[in-house]
């Protein structure tokens, strides 16, 4: 339980962290988009560190890391439902809920399971998150984007504490 509550503040802090240090240099970025890919990445992320440090295989809190942006979204239809009193708002999350599933397909596939996600690996997803929520036209690439923006040294971090952690809480029971 210790860890769920741990990883589960970790992701969405460093999710918001990534959104937020991304749109001080993207201005024209579209906010919702860094938000779904930024949870998404992280998700993930998240869930590889668990799966590559965990000696007893924690499975089932790597499935619920990866289900977060998913539970996360039920929640802000269900508020929105709530405030507007408009069943309607159901259909908006299933649209939310395909495009979820996409992006974690596509972070899966190149953060691969039980991998710690450091050095190239995680600079390359990096990049390519990078390129995905950057709107068109922008006078520099990917990388110089990320460089500028200390993205990638703040998710480097969250990898290694969530790593740190799993060890720790293992090595404790």
């Amino acid at each position: 339980m210790q860890s769920a509550v741990f990883t589960t503040l970790g992701l969405f802090s460093v999710s918001q962290e990534l959104s937020g240090m991304v749109m001080a240099h993207l201005h024209e970025a579209d906010p919702e988009v860094v938000a779904e890919e930024s949870l998404c990445l992280a998700a993930t992320a998240t869930a590889r560190a668990i799966e590559a440090t965990s000696s007893s295989g924690q499975n089932k809190l790597s499935e619920s890391v990866l289900l977060a942006p998913f539970l996360y979204r039920d929640y802000l239809v269900g508020s929105a439902m709530l405030e507007t009193e408009d069943a309607a708002k159901a259909d908006l999350g299933a649209e939310i809920g395909e495009r979820l599933e996409r992006k974690i397909a596509f972070y899966g596939t190149q953060l691969p399971k039980a991998t710690l996600p450091t050095g190239t690996l995680l600079k390359n997803a990096m990049l390519l998150w990078m390129g995905r929520i950057s709107p068109p036209g922008m006078p520099n690439g990917p990388e110089e984007r990320l460089e500028a923006s200390g993205a990638i040294d703040r998710m480097r971090g969250h990898v290694r504490l969530i790593a740190a952690h799993i060890r720790h809480v293992e090595t404790a029971d």
